[in-house]
């Protein structure tokens, strides 16, 4: 149920500190670097005679219930998430917060920015202190636009049209896992990893230009996974001591990480992969906590849970996960090579390694590839998994 809120506040005549600083949050990366706050804060004090502010509460609707981090606030954050996320979606240009606290303020914009990945027309905020006696009485925020309205309508409208022709090819009566595996897939093929890329820190740089960097395909994959009823969150921190941003998302009721960045190989090692850029690398779908944070770690001000399940597994659901040497099932899957790169996970180091020398160390693959293409192959140590493909 939708709820409304409002509060009112009656300051009196009174001298003015106003102190303005622009934040751009630190996880709004360019290029997937991130910046220091420090080097975008830009503080003006000014005084200000003889005015009352206008420091009205506007009455804001509760849209986020669904939202995965807007679950984890109190009722007072809830109230100034509302609040500022209404200014977003409104394009207003500043708006009174019930707080006096700045750091509520940046801890809910990030909240805004992991709970909604559509945002393509702000960057970042600036806020307006009001106070009297030198006693803070009043906090403005102050949504920085990279756009005007006229525009941003302009620029949905080719999203949409983008987003529904790409869309078509799935159904919402798929299950989850093929709804989660089509969004995948199918950035992965279509937009290609590109720290030069413009609007990559937003879904103009996926939908409109097929260039993006890390930033760009966790928005993507969190609007598309919207607008297919798949619960997503924008997770940001580091991977390999790197700025990155990811996915965590929900599948028939259990949590899974998603890195769609990393399904591009070429994303995080482009000189190992040579002419097999067109492989979708699915080691980090549907990953693990446990496999997941062997590489990246979160850097985000709201808890995650626990992902240990493994029924939405792409190598689960695909038949290619294997937990005991069984070398006539393992060397079956090559038989696929001629339609399409071939992927295997091993449960345990000791399987791993068998399946490793077997079919490479001492060429066994042949027996059960009969084609005429030469192969290639790729190890993720980390992962447990071995990729195969046609030169």
């Amino acid at each position: 149920m939708k709820r409304s809120r409002s509060k009112g506040n009656d300051m009196r005549k009174q001298r003015l500190l106003t102190g303005i600083a622009g934040i751009l949050m630190a996880f709004l990366f360019t290029g997937c670097n991130t910046s220091s706050v420090e080097e975008w804060v830009d503080e003006v004090v000014e005084d200000i005679n003889g005015q009352i502010p206008d420091n009205t509460f506007l009455p804001v609707e509760s849209v986020s219930e669904e939202k995965y981090v807007y679950g984890q606030l109190t009722e007072e954050e809830q109230l100034v998430y509302d609040e500022m996320l209404d200014a977003i979606l409104n394009h207003r240009e500043e708006v009174a917060v019930a707080t006096l606290d700045k750091d509520v303020l940046a801890k809910m914009y990030e909240a805004i920015m992991a709970d909604y990945g559509g945002l393509f027309w702000v960057d970042g905020y600036s806020y307006t202190e009001y106070s009297r006696a030198g006693v803070l009485t009043g906090l403005k925020f102050a949504p920085k636009y990279t756009m005007d309205e006229a525009a941003r309508q302009e620029t949905q409208a080719a999203i949409d049209e983008k987003v529904d022709v790409l869309l078509g090819g799935i159904s919402s009566e798929d299950s989850d896992y093929q709804k989660a595996r089509f969004i995948f897939d199918t950035l992965v093929r279509t937009v290609n990893y590109d720290l030069n890329a413009e609007n990559n820190q937003n879904i103009i740089s996926v939908f409109l230009e097929g260039r993006t960097v890390c930033q760009g395909y966790a928005c993507a994959t969190k609007y598309l996974m919207d607008l297919l009823g798949i619960p997503c969150t924008i997770v940001t921190g580091t991977a390999n001591g790197e700025p990155h941003a990811w996915n965590l998302i929900e599948l028939d009721g259990a949590y899974y990480y998603m890195d769609t960045t990393w399904g591009n190989p070429t994303s995080n090692s482009p000189d190992d992969f040579g002419d097999v850029a067109e492989v979708v690398d699915y080691c980090f779908f549907t990953a693990t906590t446990e496999e997941l944070f062997q590489t990246h770690s979160p850097n985000v001000n709201f808890s995650l849970p626990e992902c240990n399940c493994l029924d939405d597994s792409y190598f689960v659901q695909e038949n290619c996960y294997f937990k005991d040497w069984y070398p006539e099932d393992i060397g079956a899957l090559f038989t696929e090579l001629d339609s399409h790169p071939v992927q295997m996970k091993f449960e345990d180091e000791a399987v791993y390694g068998q399946a490793q020398q077997f079919f490479i160390e001492e060429g066994h693959i042949g027996d059960y590839y009969t084609g005429d293409s030469s192969l290639f192959y790729m190890k993720n140590e980390t992962m447990r998994v071995l990729t195969f493909l046609k030169k």
